[in-house]
């Protein structure tokens, strides 16, 4: 495995920079910026630095078999937080939706219920399923507001809009990588499938923390409404 991890290492070590640069324009457009939507977008990410660190911290100061499960507590714990950020994000300022409301709320309960019963399943046996559920309510969120977008004779602003494609992107790939995950916990593959399998995921990550610093860093100064 050593022969490999390099690779997953090299990747995850530009993820973690990446992401301290995104926590840094973050609290500058904090500062900076009038527009809700940007600051909610850099307060996402400072959520993302925050576990990124958090559990880097738990790989170095955990015993093994505690550390496989502190990582599935957190696993659940972030997607737990990104559905509240995202999903008030795209409901209360674009989509409205009264139904929407309803489905965060029992996704919020499914990811609750997974975070006191996962232990009880066992390491090998896990399967996230509230984690899977959570992410295809939010690119249905997504696409329904694309969809309202469209349909609409409204102006709507062009960075929100770049905000909404990045964001289906990367869940839509999230996605497939949780699924992935899944189906793999009790195969057997070999360490390079492995690493290479989990260093594209870290570079799905470092790209999406990339653009999404990038678009508050042109917006760091926006002062529109959130409409």
């Amino acid at each position: 495995m050593k022969d490999y991890y390099f690779i997953y290492d090299t990747f995850s070590y530009v993820n973690a920079f990446i992401l301290i640069i995104s926590g840094v324009i973050s609290l500058i457009v904090l500062k900076r910026s009038n527009c809700k939507i940007i600051k909610i977008v850099a307060f996402y990410l400072l959520f993302c630095c925050f576990f990124d660190v958090l559990s880097r911290s738990v790989i170095l100061f955990s015993k093994y078999i505690l550390h496989d499960y502190a990582n599935i507590f957190l696993r659940i714990t972030f997607r737990l937080g990104e559905l509240i950020i995202i999903g008030c994000l795209i409901n209360k300022y674009w989509l409205k939706s009264k139904i929407a409301w309803g489905l965060m709320l029992l996704c919020v309960f499914f990811l609750i219920y997974d975070l006191f019963t996962y232990q009880s399943k066992g390491i090998l046996n896990y399967e996230a399923h509230a984690q899977t559920a959570s992410t295809i309510l939010l690119i249905g969120l997504i696409i329904t507001n694309l969809l309202k977008q469209l349909n609409s004779s409204k102006d709507y602003d062009v960075t929100h809009q770049m905000l909404s494609m990045v964001f289906l992107a990367y869940f839509s790939i999230n996605l497939i990588y949780t699924v992935i995950q899944n189906f793999i916990i009790n195969q057997s593959f070999t360490n390079k499938s492995f690493v290479i399998f989990y260093s594209s995921y870290a570079l799905l990550h470092i790209i999406y923390y990339f653009v999404l610093a990038f678009i508050l860093l042109k917006n760091r100064n926006k002062v529109v409404g959130y409409n």
